[in-house]
């Protein structure tokens, strides 16, 4: 077994991130400052899939180390220019309906509410508050669902991800309870 000890003060593990890095910085949006930042990334993307190295399977671990951080890489550039992840872009449907009700005439796409620091500090009392009451089935989904998504979830709890849906649909249930359905 490989231990993280052993990848991070492996020479080819960090020239290849490095290299990596550096074909990047000024090509895909990312710049000088982002270069360290961008290292640790994947030296930790690395070390995370470390439990996934099977030494029966490859034949020199800087096969295995190559492929993961090729792929990190492309997970990272598809994860920046997403556009679902764009938190500048999120807008809620029910807002978009409503005032596209009330002027039917506006063919823009309106703005985002902006809300106060109150307001903000109300939602995430509430949505605590709702997590708290959950089952505890669905408390843990909750969470690992703030950090995974529904197939990797359903991998880990070695359960079909239709499973997971049927959770879901209760669990947005519970959010529709507490009105809290324009957050979900």
């Amino acid at each position: 077994m490989v231990s993280h000890d052993q990848i991070i003060t492996d020479r080819f593990a960090r020239g290849l991130i490095r290299r990596k890095v550096r074909q990047f910085v000024g090509r895909a949006g990312f710049t000088d400052q982002d270069m360290h930042e961008l290292e640790q990334e994947l030296l930790l993307r690395l070390m995370d899939s470390l439990q996934n190295y099977k030494a029966e399977l490859t034949q020199h671990l800087n096969v295995f180390i190559t492929t993961v951080v090729e792929r990190a890489f492309v997970l990272i550039l598809r994860d920046r220019h997403a556009k679902k992840r764009d938190s500048r872009r999120h807008r809620s449907i029910h807002a978009l309906l409503a005032r596209a009700d009330r002027n039917d005439s506006d063919a823009g796409i309106p703005e985002p509410a902006s809300r106060s620091d109150a307001e903000w500090f109300e939602l995430a009392d509430d949505v605590a508050g709702v997590l708290a009451a959950l089952p505890e089935d669905l408390r843990d989904l909750a969470e690992r669902l703030k950090r995974q998504s529904v197939s990797e979830v359903a991998r880990d709890l070695r359960v079909p991800r239709t499973t997971l849906y049927r959770d879901l649909e209760r669990l947005r249930q519970h959010f529709a309870d507490a009105n809290l359905r324009d957050y979900l």
